[in-house]
């Protein structure tokens, strides 16, 4: 099977401008990634179209925010920190509770020369908890961050999610579904929570 670095209609100024960066990217996790186990052994195409073209969906529903700054929870390799900090003005920090894959984030960074992007050992649950704007893209289920963000003010919060928005409580949050394709076939589904 071939690798090809397409993108749906929604993204295409994302290859047009920041391409090189984000095949350098796919590169190293199709390489380091799997090999420190920041990932499993996925084909390249796979790596692109559930990670890279999915992030970067990520990406293009944060340029409706002003909010510069936002913390992938559960980042890994980066994923979908690392495309968001390649293709916006946006500081990411990269959140893990693992050191080796901090280490990892480190190199990463220092390689695409990412200055709006920070690895960060942490438990994200205490990141949650006190608010603030996140994303993440297998961390959590959309169910479970806004059980965390109940107490929260002023935060937002991207995470992927699946066809069904759990019932939540109106007067507290608002939930946008968004729907998205990664390639001619694939939907893909992002809820975008913001606390009222």
């Amino acid at each position: 099977m071939s690798f090809e670095p397409q993108i749906p209609t929604w993204g295409t100024h994302f290859l047009d401008n920041f391409e090189d960066k984000l095949l350098a990217y796919h590169s190293w996790l199709s390489t380091t990634g799997i090999q420190t186990g920041l990932i499993s052994p996925k084909p390249e195409q796979f790596i692109w179209d559930e990670f890279i073209v999915h992030s970067l969906y990520f990406s293009h529903l944060l340029d409706g925010f002003e909010q510069l700054e936002f913390s992938d929870l559960g980042t890994g390799g980066g994923i979908p920190g690392v495309p968001i900090a390649i293709t916006s003005k946006k500081n990411i920090s990269l959140v893990d509770v693992k050191e080796s894959r901090i280490n990892e984030l480190e190199r990463l960074v220092k390689i695409l020369q990412l200055n709006n992007c920070i690895p960060k050992k942490a438990d994200a649950i205490p990141h949650i908890k006190r608010g603030g704007n996140f994303v993440s893209r297998c961390y959590i289920s959309t169910e479970d961050a806004l059980n965390y963000l109940k107490k929260s003010k002023n935060s937002i919060y991207l995470v992927s999610s699946n066809e069904n928005v759990p019932n939540y409580d109106k007067d507290v949050f608002h939930v946008k579904h968004e729907e998205f394709f990664i390639n001619k076939t694939d939907l893909r589904h992002i809820d975008v929570i913001t606390v009222v």
